[in-house]
């Protein structure tokens, strides 16, 4: 029994004799606790002992029972759950796909898509493993056609995991099309390609993929040497597995140098932090952000893009660090306006608020980022407020505003305010629709059971309509 064990033990027992013994958020935390333990057993005679229970309650010992493998338990007790929410079926979604429960994932995935609860990055994510234990093409080509619709499409971990599903179902053609048209890359990213080309030829772009990924400044860790060892294997090729050696020696002595550096300065220090998290070696990246003497907005946003993971760490440093996301030579501004991004993008929508509400000054790109944010996150309602106040304070619209106004329409069904703000682009604001505009509105009326009007509208299309649309 580890040292967590005893001490969650030992606190359990005080709240039974305290005045708190019959809280539920206290409860709720203790199921979550035991089952970071490891701690089974003491989860569920918890859960089972609380004379109220809420949301929060069943979600936290259906977390508990599907990462630890008790999948047909857990559906036992999500299907005596009176009101499963988002959270419920994402983890119903995770949990059989981590245990390699493709088929039953999946059509977990497709219940909660039919029973018109939003789908986030996590359950895209999950979705996407599934169709790629299974190596099924046509169920990956459908998901993905549904990521395509979404703002998640552009995320480096969703395309990952594209690339990654397409490998796994033999498709190398499709993870190069989805590789090519990513914006950003990480060390998965490049991992999943590398391996593409490895398991699935041919086996010498494998090593091409490599030097390119060495090239951009990543470092490669076990998964990308193991796939480049195994290219170099199956061609014989003795002399190129000898100069990734090299050149793997060299990226270690990039870091020996740094280290013996008798003054760093917070730009060196910066810059180790964010080839780290470019690597997805967050761990390293964490350890070295708070061994860091000076911190600027670069040393923030390098840490805030690792994720909400991490996310909430340094946004409760850069608060007592006297953060008030002000504009300025030195913009804080530019912090709050990530802080918003990384946790809408990670559907944490109530976090994303709060940074939004407490910033004293915000420019367009705040308040896209919560429209947008807001959309994507199933709040049609929240995210036209804002667009509302926009356009009574005047403020600037692009492209990216109209298309999480448009995604809102769609999520809250307000078909004629979609055809009005779609007509208002070039009208009112000089602002040409593009694909993805068009996109949500096909979305838009499909939804609202508007299908002639919504082929009208793709065959009247200033430019040719894409598998999505």
């Amino acid at each position: 029994m580890g040292w967590s064990t005893r001490e969650t033990r030992r606190a359990h027992a005080r709240i039974l004799n305290s005045q708190f013994s019959k809280e539920i958020f206290i409860q709720n935390r203790l199921i979550d606790v035991y089952g970071k333990c490891d701690c089974l057993d003491d989860a569920r005679k918890v859960f089972d002992r609380m004379p109220q229970r809420n949301t929060f309650t069943w979600n936290s010992i259906i977390t508990v029972l599907t990462k630890s493998g008790f999948l047909d338990e857990a559906t036992r007790i999500f299907g005596s759950m009176p009101d499963p929410d988002q959270c419920s079926w994402n983890s119903m979604v995770s949990g059989f796909a981590q245990h390699d429960r493709f088929e039953e994932s999946y059509e977990y995935f497709v219940k909660m898509h039919k029973e018109n609860f939003f789908l986030n990055d996590y359950s895209f994510g999950s979705a996407l493993s599934a169709c790629a234990g299974l190596m099924d093409f046509d169920i990956g080509i459908q998901v993905y056609a549904m990521v395509s619709k979404s703002r998640y499409l552009t995320d480096v971990f969703m395309g990952s995991a594209l690339i990654d599903m397409y490998s796994k179902c033999g498709s190398v053609a499709c993870s190069q099309d989805v590789f090519l048209g990513m914006i950003e890359r990480n060390l998965v990213t490049w991992n999943s390609l590398i391996t593409c080309y490895e398991q699935n030829g041919p086996t010498s772009e494998a090593l091409e993929a490599f030097v390119r990924m060495m090239n951009s400044g990543l470092e490669p860790d076990e998964v990308t040497l193991a796939s480049v060892v195994s290219a170099c294997a199956s061609l014989c090729a003795l002399k190129e597995g000898l100069q990734i050696h090299a050149r793997v020696v060299r990226v270690c002595e990039a870091r020996l140098v740094f280290d013996r550096m008798p003054v760093r300065n917070v730009v060196s220090e910066t810059s180790m932090v964010s080839r780290y998290v470019r690597a997805a070696s967050i761990k390293v990246a964490r350890f070295m952000f708070w061994k860091m003497k000076q911190r600027n907005v670069v040393s923030w946003n390098a840490l805030i893009g690792a994720g909400l993971q991490l996310g909430r760490q340094p946004h409760a440093h850069v608060l007592k660090q006297g953060f008030r996301f002000q504009s300025g030579a030195d913009s804080d501004v530019f912090i709050g306006n990530c802080l918003i991004d990384m946790y809408m993008k990670c559907g944490s929508v109530e976090d994303g608020s709060r940074v939004f509400k407490n910033m004293m000054e915000r420019d367009y790109v705040s308040l896209n980022a919560m429209i947008v944010g807001y959309a994507q996150n199933g709040y049609g309602e929240e995210a036209l407020e804002i667009f509302r106040k926009m356009l009574a304070c005047g403020e600037k619209l692009d492209h990216v505003t109209m298309i999480g106004v448009l995604c809102a329409c769609s999520h809250a069904g307000l078909v004629e305010e979609g055809r009005l703000y779609v007509s208002s682009m070039t009208k009112n604001h000089s602002l040409i629709p593009e694909k993805d505009h068009y996109s949500c509105m096909v979305d838009l009326l499909g939804r609202a059971g508007c299908l002639n009007e919504a082929r009208n509208l793709i065959k009247t299309m200033p430019m040719n309509p894409d598998a999505v649309v």
